[in-house]
């Protein structure tokens, strides 16, 4: 790709000071073929483990602008109080420019990161929710959606609650409001990221709410 390709290595977990620290997470270099330069780029998502990268491949967001994604999946080794069911994954994406890689913190923020969310019984588990993005199928499918099209544009985009939802403070299960919309509500679309919706909804009193929803919750965004 563009005269080179990707390698990732590990490379030393920054502090929040930008101390370098003895773990060791993944990063991700370009190795120009021309030249034999390595260019670093980037360091992946550390959470208490370095993961793996489950993918990287390029894709066309838009005509002649091929643009690098990244799938990185680690275990979740803290606990939280929550029952996960998957590992906890991310997505960043990247614009090359020249000899340059820049991260692309909008599409970055839409794919976003999660992990599945499950109530465990004894017969079965329930799901709550889903983290989407986790093979690049479900990636190139949403960027060929008419859903995703529509955000791109930044066109105001009405949605219709598909089914009794809670309203969630923050894109977490375990931030629930005490507030609910029910089947046939209208909200408008803020913004959205892994699965969840940002919203705004407006009382029969004129009333402003906002908060997150469960794409699933308004039949898909």
């Amino acid at each position: 790709m563009g005269g080179g390709f990707l390698v990732f290595a590990p490379v030393a977990v920054l502090e929040d000071e930008g101390k370098s620290t003895p773990e060791k997470g993944i990063g991700v270099s370009f190795i120009d073929c021309s030249t034999g330069a390595i260019k670093f780029i980037a360091r992946l998502p550390y959470v208490a483990d370095p993961g793996v990268v489950e993918d990287a491949f390029v894709a066309d967001v838009a005509p002649g602008n091929p643009t690098i994604f990244i799938i990185h999946s680690a275990p979740i080794r803290a606990f939280t109080g929550v029952s996960y069911g998957s590992e906890y994954f991310s997505v960043m994406v990247f614009h090359q420019k020249g000899k340059d890689f820049l991260l692309d913190q909008k599409l970055t923020d839409y794919f976003g990161s999660g992990a599945d969310v499950v109530i465990h019984a004894a017969d079965n588990d329930t799901s709550i929710y889903t983290y989407p993005y986790k093979v690049r199928g479900a990636i190139i499918d949403k960027l060929k959606s008419e859903r995703y099209r529509r955000w791109l544009s930044g066109s105001p985009t009405e949605l219709t609650v598909a089914r009794k939802a809670v309203i969630y403070s923050s894109m977490t299960v375990v931030d629930p409001t005490k507030m609910y919309l029910v089947k046939g509500d209208k909200v408008m679309q803020e913004s959205i990221s892994a699965g969840w919706v940002s919203i705004l909804y407006k009382t029969v009193k004129g009333k402003e709410i906002r908060g997150w929803l469960l794409c699933d919750d308004v039949g898909g965004c």
